[in-house]
C-alpha cells in the first residue's frame, strides 16, 4: 500500500499484514523519505475486524435459524433447511476469514443450545458449525513459495487432503451418532424400531396399506441397522461438500474469495485415503457388532471421497463432447436412484493413479459455446 511493487517484493509474504508491510521508510509522492503513518492502518484494521465479527454473528444467527426451522416436522424443513444450515457459516469463513467463520459457529451453537438444549447445541456444533469453520480455515491456508524461475507465489492447502480429513470427521460423526442411541447393536435396533413404530410403520397402517408383520419389521430394522453408519457418513459428507462448493462459488463471484478457484476435476487424494479405504472395507467384513458398524461408517466416507475422484475423471474426459450433458446427467441420476453406482465410481477413482497420464490435461477440450 505504501511502497512500489519492487520494494514490496523483497519482503517475505508471511511478514506482511493486510495493508501494511514492516519496512521503516518509503518514498512518498513528493520524493522525500518518510515514515508511514499507522493511523490509516489502525483504522482500516479496526473496521475490518468489526466487520468480520458482525458478519460472523449474523451468519451464526442465520445458520441457527435454518437449523431450528428444519425441525418443524415438515419434509421441506428436513430436506432443505437442514441441508442449508451450514451455508452461512461457510460463506462467512470463506469470504471474511476463518475467524469470522469461527465466530459464526460459536454464535450458532449458543443460539441452538439456548433454545434446544445441550444435545441440540452439540449436534449443531459437531455436525454443522465447527466443520464449516475448519474447512474455511484449511481452504484459505497457504504458504509462500518460490518456483524454479524465481517467481514468488503462494501454495494453497491441497483440497484432496481436506477431503481426506472430512472423511475422518464423517466416520467419527457416524460412530458418535450410533453411541448416542445405543452402546450395542441390540440397543440400536431397539431405538430404530421405536422410531419406525412412531413414523413409518404407523403411517403405513393409517394410509390403508397392509400392516407389516413383526417378522417383516424386524428384518427391515436389521437391514437399516447395518446401513445406518453408511447413511450418516454419506449424508453428512454430501451436505458438507455441497455447502462448501456453493459457498465457494458465491464468495468467488462476489470477489471475497482470496484463493483462486481450482479445477475440481483434477482432485487428487493423499495416498493414505486409498489405503484407508481398503483397510476399512476389509475390517468391516471380518468384524462384527458395534465395531463393524463403526468401521463401516469410515469405509463409506472413504468410498465417497474416491467417488468424487471418479466424478472428476468423468468431467474431464467428457469435456468438449456434445453428449456431455446426457452422460453426466445419467451418472448423477444413477447416483440418486442406484446406490451401487457409488461403488463403481469409487473403483474408478481408486484406479486413477494408474492412468492419470492418459487423461486429458486440465482445461483441455472445453465445452463448445
Amino acid at each position: 500500500q505504501y511502497g512500489s511493487a519492487a520494494l514490496l517484493s523483497t519482503v517475505p509474504i508471511a511478514d506482511c499484514l493486510p495493508g501494511y508491510c514492516p519496512l521503516a521508510k518509503f518514498n512518498g509522492w513528493d520524493g522525500r523519505i518518510r515514515d508511514p503513518s499507522l493511523t490509516a492502518f489502525v483504522r482500516d484494521s479496526w473496521m475490518a475486524m468489526n466487520t468480520s465479527i458482525f458478519i460472523g454473528i449474523v451468519a451464526g444467527l442465520a445458520s441457527s435459524a435454518l437449523f431450528a426451522s428444519a425441525w418443524t416436522g415438515t419434509l421441506l424443513g428436513v430436506l432443505v433447511l437442514f441441508f442449508l444450515s451450514p451455508m452461512p457459516v461457510a460463506i462467512a469463513g470463506l469470504g471474511w476469514g476463518w475467524a469470522s467463520g469461527a465466530i459464526a459457529a460459536v454464535a450458532g451453537t449458543l443460539v441452538v443450545g439456548s433454545i434446544g438444549g445441550f444435545r441440540s447445541g452439540a449436534i449443531y456444533a459437531l455436525a454443522l458449525g465447527a466443520p464449516a469453520a475448519v474447512f474455511a480455515y484449511y481452504t484459505l491456508l497457504n504458504r509462500p513459495v518460490v518456483d524454479a524461475a524465481g517467481q514468488a507465489g503462494l501454495e494453497w492447502y491441497p483440497l484432496g487432503r481436506l477431503v481426506g480429513w472430512a472423511c475422518v470427521w464423517a466416520g467419527v460423526l457416524a460412530t458418535l451418532s450410533m453411541i448416542s442411541i445405543g452402546g450395542d447393536v441390540t440397543s440400536i435396533r431397539a431405538a430404530l424400531m421405536d422410531v419406525f413404530d412412531r413414523t413409518l410403520f404407523r403411517d403405513a397402517g393409517m394410509t390403508g396399506g397392509r400392516a407389516m408383520t413383526d417378522d417383516e419389521k424386524r428384518a427391515m430394522v436389521a437391514m437399516m441397522t447395518l446401513i445406518y453408519p453408511w447413511v450418516i457418513a454419506t449424508l453428512w459428507l454430501t451436505i458438507a461438500m455441497v455447502n462448501w462448493w456453493i459457498a465457494g462459488r458465491i464468495t468467488a463471484q462476489s470477489g471475497r474469495l482470496i484463493r483462486p478457484w481450482p479445477d475440481l476435476s483434477v482432485l487428487a487424494l493423499p495416498p493414505q485415503v486409498p489405503i484407508a479405504f481398503g483397510l476399512t472395507m476389509f475390517a468391516s467384513l471380518v468384524t462384527s457388532g458395534i465395531v463393524m458398524l463403526s468401521i463401516s461408517g469410515f469405509a463409506s466416507a472413504f468410498t465417497f471421497a474416491l467417488m468424487l475422484v471418479g466424478l472428476g475423471i468423468l468431467h474431464r474426459v467428457t469435456r468438449g463432447s456434445m453428449l456431455r450433458p446426457f452422460l453426466l446427467g445419467s451418472v448423477y441420476t444413477a447416483l440418486m436412484v442406484l446406490p451401487f453406482s457409488i461403488l463403481i465410481l469409487a473403483l474408478l477413482g481408486l484406479a486413477e493413479p494408474y492412468f492419470r497420464h492418459r487423461l486429458p490435461p486440465p482445461g483441455a477440450g472445453q465445452p463448445p459455446t
